[in-house]
């Protein structure tokens, strides 16, 4: 047995590289998430590098851009990568990328910048519907889990690397650097094979073979070879012979419309968590929180941290399952922004308030943030899957362009503490709906976690 997994293991290098490699494009997603921290200062300051320096509401349109445009690029990707596969699809997202980094080195103001955002929105819903199919359908069963929560890990580094870039770099060496990542990895991922399943749905069946036998490295005539090639025909053949995706059919199916409805529930508590504020406002809370420490200084701690806690989900997941970190990282982002909130209303110290934003999105990045995105792939059938996945994230892009679109405004009319006190509710609400109507999915076909849901429930969760 030992001899077998450690076989089944020198499998996986392959696997791992294509992964690592199609996930570049979220590290350029974490570059674009993390990009205002440290250059909006400098875009609002008297040395900015724009036309005219920016003011409040200038800064949070730009930054509302990118999330309002992705919600239009989750449903182009989810049709191009159907249409034209899922390898052109990430290959798009870094060409995206590549003009939105060209416009905001050559064309500094304020519509330019909030046209590039725009650019790069529609970039990123590629980047959580071309990316997470890719890598999910590269994967063997053992390493779905891992090679699935490498999405979220990677833009973590993406935005540690921006707050490092933002705050050594000038303002034009930033976007050089930015559009170099997505330009070489454009020519790079040219070279990587199709995912198995889209040859396979284009009848290709040659060549997915020859891909499953490179990923997995082993013979072509591997009884592992033929083993996927079987599987992947049987979901084919139930995709072809299901009844066409309507909205209809999702609430007359019992268990889609349940899954949905929980994914739903789990994005929202991932972006009304207050989090994604957060990696955007970072040095201007800490600037509230009256530290005397660099703001970018620890915005660049903050975004070390929570990389930690996305590759100790990334190492832990298949261990711990989804429902412990979810809710025990629910419980402490609660925690924390009850903390940071109270900090404000009272005027406490500051190292209280950075130390809670520390906790906090290292807490978000070992949970919140990668757990809601595995098991929205988890729960539903090839037929719904992309649809499903892509109406989730929608809805995920609309509420974090919503925290980011409001949160200066409401913190400068009613204080900075109702902010967080919000976000605090909204997450500790968030623990009580894991432990209660998020099933373990950990190790579990779809048709056991498909079960979950044919049990009476709630009608209101």
């Amino acid at each position: 047995m030992d001899g077998k997994r450690q076989k089944d293991e020198s499998n996986a290098n392959k696997q791992i590289f294509t992964a690592l490699l199609a996930t570049i494009p979220t590290f350029t997603y974490g570059i674009q998430i993390g990009w205002l921290s440290p250059l909006g200062p400098v875009l609002k300051s008297k040395q900015s590098p724009a036309d005219t320096p920016l003011s409040d509401d200038e800064v949070s349109w730009v930054a509302t851009a990118l999330p309002l445009a992705a919600i239009c690029g989750i449903p182009f990707f989810s049709y191009a990568s159907d249409r034209f596969g899922r390898k052109l699809c990430v290959i798009a997202v870094s060409l995206l990328s590549c003009v939105s980094w060209t416009i905001k080195l050559t064309s500094i103001n304020t519509p330019s910048l909030i046209a590039a955002r725009v650019i790069a929105g529609i970039a990123s819903g590629g980047c959580f519907v071309a990316v997470p199919v890719y890598v999910k359908e590269i994967s063997e069963d053992s390493w779905r889990g891992a090679l699935g929560s490498l999405t979220i890990t990677v833009s973590k580094l993406g935005v540690i690397f921006v707050y490092a870039v933002g705050m050594s770099c000038s303002y034009a060496t930033n976007q050089i650097v930015y559009l170099s990542i997505s330009g070489i990895h454009v020519i790079m991922f040219s070279f990587m094979p199709e995912s198995p399943n889209y040859l396979l749905k284009i009848g290709d069946e040659k060549k997915a073979a020859s891909t499953i036998s490179w990923l997995r490295s082993v013979n072509g005539k591997h009884k592992i070879v033929a083993e996927e090639i079987s599987k992947l025909k049987e979901e084919q053949r139930r995709y072809d012979e299901a009844p066409r995706v309507s909205l209809q059919s999702v609430v007359r199916d019992r268990p889609t419309f349940s899954a949905l409805r929980m994914t739903l529930m789990l994005m929202a508590m991932q972006t009304l968590s207050g989090c994604f504020a957060l990696m955007n406002y970072a040095a201007d809370v800490f600037t509230r929180a009256g530290t005397e420490w660099s703001p970018n200084t620890l915005a660049l701690l903050v975004g070390s941290l929570q990389l930690a806690g996305s590759f100790l989900t990334t190492m832990s997941i298949e261990r711990f399952g989804r429902k412990i970190p979810l809710a025990c990282s629910s419980l402490v982002v609660s925690l924390c922004m009850t903390t940071l909130a109270t900090c404000f209303l009272l005027e406490g110290p500051g190292w209280v308030g950075a130390s809670a934003v520390c906790v906090c999105l290292f807490a978000y990045g070992a949970g919140l943030a990668p757990v809601p995105l595995v098991i929205m792939a988890e729960v539903f059938t090839f037929q719904f899957r992309s649809r499903m996945a892509g109406a989730s994230m929608m809805f995920s892009f609309f509420c974090s362009s919503m925290t980011v679109l409001f949160y200066t405004p409401v913190a400068n009319e009613f204080g900075a503490h109702a902010v967080f006190y919000t976000f605090a509710a909204v997450t500790l609400y968030g623990v009580l709906y894991t432990a209660l109507w998020v099933p373990e999915t950990k190790g579990k076909s779809l048709q056991e976690i498909q079960k979950f849901w044919t049990k009476s429930e709630p009608v209101f969760v």
